[in-house]
């Protein structure tokens, strides 16, 4: 026969571990980095950037940046219904700060793909872009916005638009192969985005449980004594 004090203990114990986890997997997720996208009912956009001598992050990124610095966006877009047309253009505001090396358009153009669509197509972009070597906005960030619109006829359309990166515009020349530590004055908290491997997320959660439980029986045994 089981006794109700020993259940009542039971199910302490699976309270306890519950909060524990619970608390884990919010403090993991604090530390996730999102990858910002645009979405609406007719489809769907996600960027990545690139720096010169880097690897692809997923949009916002927030990079120190020199004057004439060069780096790579690629933008992919995906249709979730038939479509007569989508437009795209890369878009700054104030001083000019950026300037298209290569790509299907330049700075504030639009770029326009009238080709019939179906449902589930995407289209994948890239763009060469770099830090005007003349530019006057410096020692500040710069924000290099998306803008995107579906159209599924002349009068039904849908739009989303968001920051692929908000660079921190270094007053100094790039030059290329060049490898030198930025000082800390130019340091913002918020210009990376925390990065935990997977398998550090499963460490932390496997800790927390295995604490958690070996706190609560040592309070049993306490208690038995």
């Amino acid at each position: 026969m089981i006794i109700p004090w020993v259940l009542m203990k039971d199910n302490k114990m699976i309270r306890t571990m519950g909060v524990a986890i619970l608390i884990g997997v919010l403090f993991v997720s604090s530390l996730v980095p999102v990858c910002i996208a645009g979405e609406t009912a007719y489809g769907s956009v996600h960027a990545w950037f690139r720096a010169s001598d880097g690897m692809w992050e997923n949009a916002t990124v927030h990079p120190l940046l020199r004057r004439g610095e060069p780096f790579d966006i690629k933008i992919v877009v995906t249709t979730k219904t038939d479509l007569k047309a989508f437009f795209l253009k890369l878009h700054e505001i104030g001083t000019p700060v950026y300037e298209v090396v290569e790509g299907p358009t330049a700075m504030e153009k639009l770029f326009e793909n009238r080709q019939t669509m179906i449902s589930n197509q995407f289209f994948s972009y890239l763009w060469k872009i770099r830090i005007k070597a003349d530019t006057t906005w410096v020692n500040g960030y710069a924000p290099l916005e998306l803008f995107v619109q579906f159209n599924k006829n002349d009068t039904d359309e849908s739009s989303v638009n968001f920051d692929v990166i908000n660079a921190f515009i270094i007053d100094q020349p790039w030059e290329k192969d060049r490898q030198e530590n930025i000082t800390e004055s130019f340091s913002s908290p918020q210009r990376h985005n925390i990065v935990v491997p997977g398998f550090t997320f499963a460490c932390i959660l496997i800790v927390v449980v295995f604490l958690s439980f070996i706190l609560r029986a040592r309070q049993q045994k306490r208690k038995l004594r």
